[in-house]
């Protein structure tokens, strides 16, 4: 795996579900634009429905959401309970927003969202209202001051949206660089093919080197890049992650710490679109201690292709 905890949270734990519904009762009222953190207002007296309600506040022009896509979403948390704000991924103090990736459909968002958000479109603005049985059960996310009692609105944004298949373009040219990896498949072919060069020992710093050259933008700290990968370990020849063999895409902030610090520093001043080759040593890879769950050793150098996909700000 790239990072050192990769994997999304909804604030913790997904648990049980429930029955979902189309709202035609009263909900919690909503105000500000898409993009921006909501203003949600209980009115006095309103009931608490008995089991996951939504509606659709404003009609994205986007792709319907699927089952299996990776979806990315601001939000906005309330607490039914006491009517108190928990918070929201929305921008405060000059800090970029700190968006959320889930995969739809699996364990990796709440259940209220994985009965709600099938064929809503990206770009939509929704409220949810949920039991606890649609959050986070009986045991509540007590960090964050909800118990499993309580009552929570979602006011979701939909960023944005990617079949675990989706892919860059472009044509890779052959390479000949006899001290470095070759990299054979181009996009769209599935996972490439990384091979390592015979006799020669891994180079001591990073190197980085792009193999195709994308037309987007230069990606930006804060900004959450949509990445198809695949990593090998210099010294023992193995193939140990690929999101393209898992045909999931996967995401992170980027210049966060959730990654090692070798993909902050080769991808930077990168474009969306580009395909990149990291060669990383343990020094900014995962150092003495290694992963043995990935059956990457102390000091292994780390080998990845790494194809940008998107960044959202």
């Amino acid at each position: 795996m790239l990072t050192a905890s990769i994997a999304v949270s909804v604030l913790g734990a997904v648990l049980v579900g429930c029955g979902a519904s189309s709202s035609a009762q009263p909900m919690p009222t909503v105000s500000g634009a898409v993009g921006e953190q909501a203003a949600i207002a209980i009115p006095t007296g309103m009931a608490v429905p008995t089991k996951v309600v939504s509606t659709v506040l404003v009609q994205g022009s986007g792709a319907e959401l699927a089952n299996d896509d990776a979806v990315v979403v601001n939000y906005t948390l309330m607490d039914w309970t006491g009517a108190k704000l928990i918070g929201s991924t929305y921008s405060t103090g000059g800090t970029p927003n700190k968006t959320q990736e889930f995969v739809l459909g699996s364990t990796s968002a709440l259940p209220s969202w994985n009965q709600v958000l099938p064929h809503v479109t990206v770009g939509s603005r929704v409220e949810i209202v949920t039991p606890p049985a649609g959050a986070f059960g009986a045991n509540g996310a007590t960090a964050y001051g909800i118990s499993g009692k309580d009552d929570l609105i979602y006011v979701l944004d939909v960023v944005g949206a990617y079949p675990g298949t989706v892919d860059i373009t472009g044509t890779q040219p052959t390479r000949t660089d006899a001290a470095l990896p070759t990299v054979t498949g181009n996009p769209g072919g599935g996972n490439p093919t990384v091979t390592l060069p015979t006799g020669v020992s891994p180079p001591t710093a990073l190197v980085q080197k792009v193999l195709i050259s994308g037309s987007g933008a230069v990606i930006s700290s804060g900004q959450r890049l949509m990445l198809q990968y695949v990593g090998v370990d210099w010294n023992t020849g193995k193939q140990f992650d690929s999101s393209f063999a898992r045909k999931e895409i996967t995401s992170y902030v980027f210049g966060s710490d959730t990654v090692i610090s070798g993909w902050n520093k080769g991808l930077a001043g990168k474009r969306v679109g580009d395909r990149v080759l990291l060669v990383v040593p343990a020094s900014e890879a995962y150092g003495s201690k290694g992963v043995a769950s990935a059956g990457i050793d102390g000091g292994d150098t780390l080998v990845f292709v790494v194809d940008i996909v998107d960044a959202l700000s």
